[in-house]
């Protein structure tokens, strides 16, 4: 490994440590921003986004050689941006910088440090945001979920001024550069990703707006996970616990495509009793999720308490239906079935 390279992955570590502990004794503290050097001289400004449920980092790094240039980045501690759309910079609510994936940003080191690799952007930013008051940096994340992070600009200059001084630069220099010496970012097994971070806030929110569905610290479902699986490279399944009734755990599930489309997307899946014929529910009970043959299994019933079975998998963009039995009794207690899809 290069001298440079080890170099610029300790300069990410410091990064990190200042969010860590801004209090470190090598941190120096200008307005908003916090400013550290390692002891070679590679030093990083960082601000903290001020959303409230964000921990995101802009920042701007130089290594000591005489010729580098300032390096821009922005950590998304929380979440993951989806690195193949296009993401949006702009100070003061001014015009956007639109950055397209690969030409104008890429992530390096880590699959949540997207580095501006554009000359013409870098221009552009570091001009504006010594000059404004707040930087916003827009994204789709990869669940496909909009973020609008804010970083205040406040202390940005004497932050600066104070790299420079310790470098022992000519102050005022901002030529900036993308960032040389460090890694690609390895990729993201995005479903992995998914299923370990859990259910979506926004997702929740759409969830718990339905008056039939419990909140899940309810002492009737407070046991029961939620149910998250792989359907494709962009859209998951999650299955989440509503209620408990005689027939045991029901779920609603939903859909999010992460994709060029994206979206949100409350399920629906056919039943079938003697007394309706076919009609559709927005529940299952027992659902079960194979995310290798993407095939769904569940029960469910009409209000009359007539059960039905039935088995889906998920094909392109929906669950089709591949099989689905009846129950030749309805109320509690066993009953016979009987095939409706496909006929016998």
């Amino acid at each position: 490994m290069s001298r440079r390279l080890v170099l610029g992955l300790a300069l990410v570590a410091i990064a990190f440590c200042i969010v860590a502990d801004a209090s470190a004794q090598v941190a120096k503290r200008f307005g908003g921003f916090s400013v550290v050097c390692d002891d070679s001289l590679h030093c990083a400004a960082t601000v903290q986004a001020v959303n409230p449920d964000k921990a995101s980092v802009f920042v701007l790094s130089r290594a000591p050689e005489s010729r580098a240039r300032w390096a821009a980045s922005i950590s998304t501690l929380g979440v993951l941006a989806d690195r193949d759309r296009p993401v949006a910079l702009s100070v003061d609510n001014g015009v956007d910088i639109t950055l397209r994936p690969v030409s104008d940003y890429a992530p390096f080191v880590n699959p949540s440090d997207y580095y501006i690799v554009s000359p013409t952007a870098l221009d552009r930013l570091m001009l504006q945001v010594q000059r404004g008051h707040m930087l916003r940096f827009s994204f789709i994340d990869i669940a496909g979920a909009p973020h609008s992070d804010r970083f205040p600009l406040d202390g940005l200059a004497p932050a600066l001024n104070e790299i420079d001084r310790q470098q022992g630069r000519i102050p005022g220099d901002r030529r900036a550069g993308p960032p040389v010496g460090l890694p690609e970012a390895p990729d993201v097994d995005v479903a992995a990703h998914l299923v370990a971070a859990g259910v979506p806030p926004r997702l929740l929110e759409l969830h718990l707006a339905s008056a039939a569905c419990e909140t899940p610290d309810a002492a009737d479902i407070a046991d029961t996970k939620p149910l998250i699986g792989a359907l494709s490279e962009t859209a998951t399944l999650y299955a989440l616990p509503c209620f408990r009734s005689a027939e045991g755990i029901a779920s609603r599930l939903y859909l999010i495509e992460s994709g060029e489309i994206g979206g949100m997307t409350p399920l629906l899946f056919a039943g079938f009793s003697d007394r309706l014929g076919w009609y559709g529910v927005d529940v299952l009970f027992d659902v079960a999720y194979d995310p290798q043959s993407r095939r769904l299994e569940g029960r469910g019933a009409d209000d009359h308490g007539c059960p039905f079975r039935g088995r889906w998998t998920f094909a392109d963009t929906a669950f089709r239906l591949d099989a689905l039995s009846a129950g030749t009794a309805c109320g509690a207690g066993a009953t016979d079935w009987k095939d409706v899809y496909p006929p016998r």
